[in-house]
């Protein structure tokens, strides 16, 4: 894993195939990042995310 937990999450929200944090969170923990819920726990970066997610499906037309 050469990105950081953050990068990860910032860069599955803008791939338009997510719906929901939790999903984004799910995956990475999935991909072996730890301590996942520890940085999806906080309200600034949740709110980050799900502006990216909504911008990606926008410009994805979903």
């Amino acid at each position: 894993m050469s990105k950081s937990i953050i990068e990860r999450g910032l860069e599955l929200a803008n791939s338009g195939a997510y719906r929901r944090v939790e999903e984004i969170e799910r995956e990475v923990s999935f991909e072996g990042y730890l301590n996942a819920s520890q940085y999806f726990a906080a309200p600034s970066f949740r709110k980050q995310l799900r502006g990216l997610m909504q911008s990606a499906r926008i410009s994805r037309g979903a």
